[in-house]
């Protein structure tokens, strides 16, 4: 079971990720995909359902995020909540340019910083 809920949570994010890529370049490029609703649908349930498989793995773990031992998990739902801010100002058509590459840039920053945070299973912002 661990396995399953691990490869599909880590597929979700390929496609979560890739499917940003895409959206971001056609927005830029002026694609006819841009317009379509279906990609905006595809990656509010990715992004959800990469969620909901998060918490999942939590459970089966049994990880509790806010004991002090596992704030890392706590940081990570965090920065998922900031990666998807940044997602969603790098798609806003109602952004400056700069502002839109800005939040490009930085959703891939809080990318690293989550894949940190799965790798090692440290907290650093909330460590004290």
């Amino acid at each position: 079971m661990y396995s399953i809920l691990k490869h599909t949570h880590l597929t979700l994010i390929l496609i979560a990720v890739v499917l940003f890529v895409a959206r971001f370049y056609w927005m830029k490029t002026g694609h006819v995909n841009d317009q379509k609703v279906i990609f905006k649908k595809i990656a509010l349930h990715t992004n959800l359902t990469i969620f909901v498989l998060g918490l999942a793995l939590l459970g089966y773990l049994q990880i509790n995020p806010f004991a002090s031992a596992n704030y890392w998990a706590l940081e990570k739902m965090l920065g998922l909540v900031a990666f998807m801010v940044m997602m969603h100002t790098a798609l806003n058509k109602k952004k400056i340019k700069s502002i839109q590459y800005l939040g490009f840039v930085g959703s891939f920053g809080w990318l690293v910083y989550l894949g940190q945070l799965a790798m090692t299973k440290q907290a650093i912002l909330l460590a004290g």
